[in-house]
Formats: structure tokens, sequence, C-alpha cells
């Protein structure tokens, strides 16, 4: 299932967000994986799946970006929506595992948080779960089951901090643009918050980006204010981004609730680009249906013809 797919250059594929160097500016996320490896080389067929299907999914925390992780080492509660509603919760394992640290050069063991879940209802499933500490975090992901995906997309699950969206996640490719808003729980709409969109790398991919930025265009620190891609909220908490890659991102944004903070993240498939310039290019390297079309017209003009002399 967790097949890669190739892209020129940046693979764009899974979450974990902000820009700044220090760990405490690490992201929980909800990804789908079995281990983080697997979990950085899935792409968005692991989020766009059929009916029946068992997926392996992990709350991690970190840096995707740049392959560096933190550990979150305490079990916690994920909550499941059901495409009818329902709530279910599910209870996490306490995995670990041994992780190069690609830019540092380190090599480090940390903890994150693993479970499976059968998606047996076709439509769209939420996810989320809330990882307490100085700021809290809460990580949202949305699984599309099936072909029942037009409806409930935009589902509000009123939670503190969240990111919903106007734009049907299920069918976004890459060169599209997005049209979400930040939420507080009410619905109120967070107005002039900074957020963040980035996807995750594998080990290299990460590597090469890092080398690629600081040896063409930046170096040091620098390296974040190119790579990361930052924009605000407008005075109701709408918001619009473009997404130039193939794979899974997400939004993340950071704005404080009744005095506490509170950090969002959202992730998203976004699927090749199926249409345009292009999917005309793939039409002109394969047979497709204008050379079938033109087979049977030839093919009916000669039947007409023969018909005709009989």
């Amino acid at each position: 299932m967790f097949k890669k797919m190739t892209m020129i250059g940046l693979a764009a594929l899974l979450v974990l967000l902000f820009a700044a160097a220090p760990a405490t500016a690490h992201n929980a996320a909800l990804i789908v994986g079995d281990n983080i490896v697997d979990a950085m080389d899935a792409d968005y067929n692991d989020y766009l799946i059929k009916q029946g299907t068992t997926l392996p999914i992990l709350l991690i925390h970190g840096h995707g970006f740049e392959y560096d992780f933190g550990s979150i080492s305490t079990p916690v509660n994920v909550t499941i929506i059901t495409p009818d509603g329902t709530k279910q919760a599910v209870t996490t394992k306490t995995v670990s595992e041994s992780v190069d640290k690609i830019l540092s050069g380190d090599k480090e063991t940390i903890e994150y948080q693993k479970f499976n879940y059968n998606f047996t209802q076709n439509g769209t499933y939420f996810l989320y779960a809330t990882l307490p500490g100085e700021t809290t975090e809460v990580a949202k992901l949305a699984i599309f089951v099936g072909e029942s995906t037009w409806d409930d997309w935009n589902k509000q699950l009123g939670l503190p901090l969240e990111f919903t969206m106007f734009t049907r996640m299920s069918g976004l490719a890459e060169g599209e643009t997005v049209f979400g808003k930040l939420v507080y729980a009410n619905g109120t709409g967070v107005e002039n918050v900074k957020y963040y969109v980035e996807p995750v790398k594998t080990a290299s991919e990460a590597l090469a980006l890092h080398d690629m930025l600081v040896s063409d265009y930046v170096t040091g620190e620098s390296i974040y204010l190119i790579y990361s891609k930052r924009a605000m909220t407008d005075e109701s908490g709408n918001f619009v981004s473009a997404i130039p890659e193939q794979g899974v991102w997400s939004f993340v944004a950071s704005a404080e609730v009744d005095g506490v903070p509170y950090k969002a993240t959202y992730t998203f498939p976004v699927l090749p680009q199926f249409y345009g310039s292009e999917a005309s290019a793939a039409e002109n390297e394969t047979p497709g249906f204008g050379v079938l079309f033109a087979v049977l017209a030839i093919i009916g003009v000669g039947a007409f013809m023969f018909m005709r002399r009989k």
C-alpha cells in the first residue's frame, strides 16, 4: 500500500510543520504509515482508500520537511468520526524507532504513537488527537473512503482551534488553490493569524532539498524562510493557499483560546495533475479516446462506402 510515486525534484508527502529550528516549534500530526520511514514515503493513495481497508496511523512530532522528529511517549486517545456521524475512541500504543537526523547527522531513538483502524464505511472519516503541553496541540486528519466523499468534507468538529475547508480536499490536485477558514470551537473565525503550509520529505529528499537551497539560494536559518510557506488569515479567519506539488500536506497555525495557547494541524492528500497541459502531454504520448474515435470513424466511412457500392 505504501508505494511511493516518483516525482521530479521534490516529492511532496506528508505533514509536520513550523519553520523554526528549535524543538519547541515542532508540531504534532496524525499521518498514515507503519513506521516513520514508511509514513514519510507515503502518498495520496494512502489517504484515498477503498472501503474495508485497514490503515496504520501514527501520531508523530517534529519537522517533517527536514526529517527531524521529537518524541511522544504517552499513549493518547484518538477520536474517529465515521461518515454516519458516530464517534469512536481509540487508544494508541507507544512505539520506539531509531531515526537518522539527516541535517544534523545525529542518530536518535524517538517514540511516537500508533494504532490500526479498519475503515468500513464509504465517505469521509475525520480523526483528531489532542496533545497537552505548554501549548495544547490538536492534530486533525481526513481519510476519504470509496466514492461517497462528495459531502461532509467541510465538517467542523468543534475543536478549540481548527482548520475547516471550503475546497473539497478529496479531489485536490497539484497546482490548485485551497480555500479554508481557521475557526474556534464556536465557529468564530480566528482573526489575522499566521499559518504555515508544508509537505514532509523522505530522508534523501530532505537532504537534497537542504543542499540545494543552501547552495543556490540561502545559508543558515534562512533556509526556513524560503522553504516554509507562511501566510495570514483575514479578519474573519479565511485564508487561501496554492499547493504546488502532489503528495500529502498540512496546514498549521497557532492562536490563544481563552488565554491558552493552541496549535492546530490539518493533514490532507494532493493528487498529481490530471488535466491541463500535463494531462494533454500524457494523452499525446499514449493512444487514447482520440485515436479510438479516429479508427472507428475510418471504419464507419469504409463501411458506408462499401454499402453504397453494393
